[in-house]
């Protein structure tokens, strides 16, 4: 287990280094311990405990816990697959190269929940071209959740057929708050169901619709089904909330961490209730605690993702969540996450 001195190391260092850097210095000098520090080496950060084991989409998940989408970095991935995660999600992939909003695109954002972030990055990636060259070098330590993101329909299906076969799972994503055109697929519902089928037909692989929290009704009146008649059954819900928010470059972005978790707890509840055991459901936004895990898992979700709790916990996170979840079910004498979720 994670030793309380570990978690308090790791606060301190966030709380009184990292967040009083420059946003843009504190990024990079995680992304380069990432890279440097052979921390996925210690067993510390991994539980081996087998109840915690879950299928998603037919894939086996060590444990429910998915880093959400960030990082292309394969390096920074490959350490990633080390830190407890049941399955790491690459960053949303372009068909072409992208260099990202300008900065500033990421300002942190203090509330009474903790700590939070918002970004405008704009999908920086390298492209699909260079993306493919570099996936099959990627050891999968653990599933992997390749991630895409296009604005016609011809670009996800040029980026499914070509990312998929790399992957166990492909994240379509149609919800980015920071691309206008990604943004924008959440009003247009009709259309969507075009995309689903033709994505569908694309690859064999597992397929998971990234949804925004900002369009709870279109999503379970419209874009579920449509997904669902497809033959599309994940869904990660969600991404990040869009704000205003001036400090960036492009005058908005999005809102991820804690005061995201009481509406994706919402969601989570009412899509479990709706479509029953017909959907998988990744819960995302604001999980940065083993209570929230726990609660979202209860709830009814197939796993749940986070990212913003990465940055602010650190990687101790996942461990401590782990060793909850295996602490609940000696409580509850359950021999299977499957056995603690309500029905």
């Amino acid at each position: 287990m994670p030793s309380a001195a570990a978690d308090w190391l790791y606060r301190a260092l966030y709380g009184g280094v990292l967040s009083r850097l420059p946003e843009p210095t504190a990024l990079a000098l995680g992304q380069a311990g990432l890279r440097l520090l052979p921390l996925d080496r210690l067993g510390v950060f991994r539980s081996r405990d087998p109840r915690l084991a879950v299928k998603l989409g037919g894939v086996q998940l060590g444990n429910p816990l998915i880093l959400s989408s960030m990082y292309y970095d394969t390096a920074i991935l490959h350490r990633a697959m080390g830190l407890g995660f049941g399955a790491v999600t690459t960053k949303s992939i372009t068909r072409t190269p992208r260099p990202g909003h300008p900065e500033p695109n990421l300002v942190r954002r203090w509330s009474a929940e903790g700590p939070g972030l918002v970004n405008c990055n704009g999908f920086k990636n390298p492209g699909l071209d260079a993306y493919r060259a570099v996936l099959p070098g990627l050891p999968h330590r653990v599933p992997l959740i390749v991630a895409v993101a296009g604005e016609s329909i011809d670009d996800y299906v040029a980026l499914v057929e070509g990312l998929a076969p790399f992957a166990d799972l492909v994240e379509f994503n149609i919800s980015s708050p920071n691309t206008a055109l990604v943004y924008e697929w959440s009003r247009k519902p009709a259309e969507l169901g075009v995309l689903f089928r033709r994505v569908r037909a694309a690859t064999a692989r597992p397929l998971i619709v990234k949804l925004s929290p900002d369009f709870a009704d279109t999503n379970e009146g419209a874009i579920i089904p449509a997904a669902l008649d497809a033959g599309v059954t994940i869904v990660n819900y969600g991404n990040t909330r869009r704000i205003a928010e001036p400090r960036l470059s492009q005058g908005a972005g999005g809102l991820s961490g804690p005061e995201l978790f009481p509406a994706t707890f919402e969601n989570l509840r009412r899509t479990r209730a709706k479509f029953g055991n017909s959907l998988e459901i990744i819960a995302t936004g604001g999980v940065d605690s083993p209570d929230r895990a726990l609660a979202l898992l209860r709830a009814g979700a197939t796993a749940c993702a986070y990212f913003t709790g990465f940055i602010t916990r650190g990687p101790s996170l996942a461990r401590a969540i782990l060793d909850r979840l295996s602490a609940e079910l000696d409580r509850a004498g359950r021999g299977s996450l499957d056995e603690l979720r309500r029905n």
